[in-house]
């Protein structure tokens, strides 16, 4: 006879849970093991060996309950998005902001401020408007050396182009100049600028030619020429110079590829007057030869 005790007992958790009733221990037991007797009134009766206590087995554990850390990891979920949802908006929305600043030749668009062009190893040119026609002067000082270089435009303009020449290779250079005020360096160039920043990775020279010109053919004749990539990643600065009398101008263009910029395939040409009025903005195909394609302003 099966062991009911035994079969109830072994029956493990991952069994499924049944009635009692239907459970091992249910089985009947064996008539082999029934004996009859005489009682002691002398009818029989029937003895039937006594059978150990049934104990029904306990239903299997009911799963354990969450101890918490599921919460907690919902609640920091929550917390994480709260927090990065509003900040990622905010990062995106700047880099617009700058991308929108970079995209533009800011550095031409606020009186009173040296915007810096042209950087080579021992020159570089500063750009500047004034808010009203006057003379402009600049000097260069060596902050090591304190030799100090000073160049002027001697015309009466609301727009400056100024070159210095002739500086020491790989020395910061603070910056100062007067035209119909004090003038200084615009912040995004710092307190001082490097001769030769780029100079490890300048390729060779390359010089060329553009032409600018009126809608009726004409060339326009003093105006300033100012050339960068058309990139956002960051700031490059620009290369800048001036029509002749036929209305040419020839920029260095590896003054430009110095700065390691990523493959591009455009320029943004601005021309401005001595009004300090931008006449045009024109994106044109970056030049393969040595010349730059004409651009005409209506």
């Amino acid at each position: 006879m099966p062991d009911i005790l035994t079969s109830a007992q072994t029956n493990t958790d991952d069994a499924p849970y049944l009635p009692f009733s239907q459970r091992a221990g249910s089985q009947q037991p064996d008539a082999s093991n029934i004996t009859p007797a005489i009682s002691g009134d002398g009818q029989p009766t029937v003895n039937v060996p006594s059978q150990p206590a049934l104990v029904p087995a306990a239903p299997p554990a009911a799963p354990k309950a969450q101890n918490g850390k599921s919460k907690s990891l919902i609640a920091s979920l929550v917390l994480f998005f709260l927090l990065t949802i509003p900040l990622s908006a905010y990062v995106v929305s700047q880099q617009q902001a700058l991308t929108d600043q970079r995209s533009k030749a800011v550095y031409v668009t606020k009186a009173s401020e040296f915007y810096v062009a042209n950087l080579d190893k021992t020159s570089f040119s500063v750009v500047w408007k004034e808010d009203v026609p006057a003379k402009g002067c600049v000097s260069a000082k060596n902050t090591k050396t304190q030799k100090e270089t000073r160049t002027c435009d001697e015309i009466l303009s609301r727009f400056h182009l100024v070159t210095l020449t002739g500086l020491d290779p790989y020395f910061s250079y603070t910056v100062s100049g007067k035209g119909s005020g004090n003038v200084n360096l615009h912040p995004m160039f710092g307190n001082a600028v490097v001769s030769g920043l780029f100079d490890k990775s300048k390729p060779p020279s390359n010089m060329m030619r553009g032409t600018i010109t009126e809608s009726s053919g004409q060339p326009l004749k003093d105006m300033f020429v100012i050339i960068s990539p058309v990139l956002t990643d960051r700031f490059y600065f620009p290369i800048a110079s001036t029509t002749d009398q036929s209305g040419n101008y020839s920029v260095d263009l590896s003054l430009i590829d110095a700065q390691s910029p990523p493959p591009y395939e455009l320029i943004n040409v601005e021309v401005v007057n001595r009004q300090g009025q931008t006449l045009i903005e024109q994106k044109i195909p970056r030049p393969t030869g040595s010349e730059i394609p004409t651009v005409t302003v209506n």
